[in-house]
């Protein structure tokens, strides 16, 4: 379908998606973000080639969607407005609004861990196939280790893999955000015993967790969330809400606890939030921090530290103001 911009910025619009799809971007995203900007300047009978403020300010308060979801927004018509500001037209880039969410992430307890741990290697679903019993553990633990999508994790073949680096490449990503992982010691060992007993053949075009039942294609992630649902229930973890919006548990539970137990332990060694959250973002192939920062819903101590050395910085910033 044609995609039809009629606003006075309506070549602008259209130039930055070639950009965007020149640099191999998904365009998804920006061609909605651009077509309701584009009607609601229409409608406003904009005929200045400009994005002021005001305007700006007044398009997103007609935008029916959460905060997290506006900032998303946001963050695209702030790279748009440096554009036009480079080509010479006049634009407001906006401030990202503090975002509130109701989405409460999960978090395992170490000793729910350990219990989904112990039941994962001595457990197979009725449902699924023998060899599942020792593919889903070594599934769970690459999901946890690395903090990947189960989709990315499932379509990883072996020339994805490089064991003397200690690195993964995902390539088939969301949003096509292509990016290399690296993996602890650990579970590159792990990896490569895992390879050595069920490849031994060594075949690189091989997917890591092939299903032979079903030549050259890995197992459905639906296979797996029915194994990981029999895994919780057996480790006696309750999966029900403890809250309004609070998220079931679910194989994406583990990046979740990826990312909250990176943060403890960036903390634990000293770095401060600031330091590794843009690191952590990019190693999730999260486009920004708020994408990361959703995943911390649950616990909020990780950001005490930076809120109080923020305020002991600024406390001497802005004098005192006395109103008579």
């Amino acid at each position: 379908m044609d995609i039809i911009f009629k606003s006075v910025l309506s070549q602008e619009m259209y130039d930055y998606l070639d950009l965007l799809r020149g640099a191999q971007r998904d365009t998804e995203s920006y061609i909605s973000t651009f077509r309701s900007l584009d009607e609601y300047m229409v409608k406003s009978k904009v005929i200045e080639k400009s994005l002021p403020n005001d305007l700006l300010q007044e398009w997103l308060k007609t935008l029916s969607a959460a905060e997290v979801t506006k900032n998303y927004i946001i963050a695209r018509i702030r790279v748009f407005t440096r554009y036009l500001t480079a080509l010479g037209i006049p634009a407001y880039e906006p401030d990202f609004c503090r975002a509130s969410s109701s989405h409460v992430t999960y978090t395992f307890t170490d000793e729910e861990f350990a219990s989904v741990i112990m039941v994962a290697d001595n457990f197979k679903a009725s449902y699924t196939k023998t060899e599942t019993a020792y593919i889903f553990p070594i599934l769970l633990r690459v999901l946890y280790g690395c903090g990947l999508r189960v989709g990315e994790a499932l379509a990883l073949r072996w020339e994805n893999i490089d064991l003397d680096a200690d690195i993964i490449t995902i390539l088939e990503a969301k949003n096509n955000r292509q990016r290399c992982v690296p993996i602890s010691d650990s579970l590159t060992d792990l990896l490569q015993l895992y390879k050595d007993r069920r490849f031994p053949d060594g075949n690189r075009s091989d997917f890591l967790f092939a299903n032979f039942e079903n030549a050259g294609k890995p197992y459905l992630t639906g296979c797996f969330w029915y194994w990981f649902g029999k895994v919780i229930e057996k480790a006696n973890i309750n999966n029900k809400r403890k809250e309004p919006f609070e998220r079931c548990i679910s194989p994406h539970t583990l990046r979740h606890f990826f990312t909250f137990k990176s943060f403890q332990k960036a903390v634990a060694e000293g770095r401060v939030l600031e330091e590794c959250a843009p690191y952590l973002s990019a190693y999730l192939g999260h486009e920004s921090f708020y994408g990361t920062e959703k995943y911390l819903t649950s616990d909020y101590t990780v950001y005490t530290d930076s809120q109080e050395r923020t305020a002991k910085a600024i406390q001497f910033v802005f004098p005192e103001v006395v109103f008579e």
